[in-house]
């Protein structure tokens, strides 16, 4: 495990989050509806070499490694995960590394290589430049490859803004952004990301040139 992230306050806040977030997946929104949906979208991993960016605790990371794929890189920039990762000692097909979407292409476990599967489940907004962090998970793609995106709907941070702001849905969620925020698993600590629209992501993927295939 290689720690090659810059730090940035999503990071640190993570650290403070992880193992209480970890502990949350069990019962969650996430396996009841995200997760079904997002390995859906993968379709026949079997085979394939994947990379997982913002894999977090890693359990879907293992996944793919333990259900066919040829072999699996987790990447993510807090080392509050990385004691889960310990918990994955036996799988020779999966490996992981601390690292941001800023400094994803330089990793060693990524460097100059590339992957039939690419998936980002609930981290692209984390991203500094959502356009320039699209063009480097397309660039990372093998030729026929695929990527695979899961965000939350932008609306809901919306809501959330217009309750903490009062600024108005249809204001809240036009303002792109950072913003700060209390994380739902402890309010003392504070999440901050971008705040794309719909639109913003549709624009990011377009200019790289991707063809979307699906939506769900």
């Amino acid at each position: 495990m290689q720690d090659e992230r810059p730090e940035s306050h999503a990071t640190q806040a993570w650290e403070a989050l992880a193992q209480v977030y970890a502990a949350s997946r069990q019962v969650s929104a996430d396996q009841l509806i995200e997760w079904p949906a997002q390995l859906k979208m993968c379709g026949a991993f079997q085979g394939k070499r994947v990379l997982d960016v913002g894999c977090g605790t890693g359990d879907k990371a293992r996944f793919f490694a333990e259900h066919g794929a040829a072999e699996v890189v987790g990447v993510d920039p807090s080392q509050g995960f990385s004691q889960n990762w310990k918990g994955h000692p036996d799988c020779s097909n999966l490996c992981f590394a601390l690292g941001s979407f800023e400094n994803l292409a330089t990793l060693p476990a990524v460097a100059s290589r590339n992957f039939d599967l690419i998936v980002c489940f609930q981290a692209l907004m984390y991203a500094a430049s959502l356009a320039e962090a699209v063009q480097m998970l397309r660039s990372l793609l093998a030729p026929g490859g695929e990527l695979v995106i899961s965000v939350p709907h932008p609306f809901r941070f919306a809501i959330l803004r217009n309750e903490i702001e009062g600024w108005g849905h249809g204001r809240a969620y036009q303002q792109t952004a950072p913003y700060r925020y209390p994380s739902p698993w402890k309010e003392d600590v504070l999440l901050e990301h971008a705040m794309p629209r719909i639109s913003d992501y549709i624009n990011a993927i377009a200019a790289t040139g991707l063809r979307i295939e699906a939506v769900d």
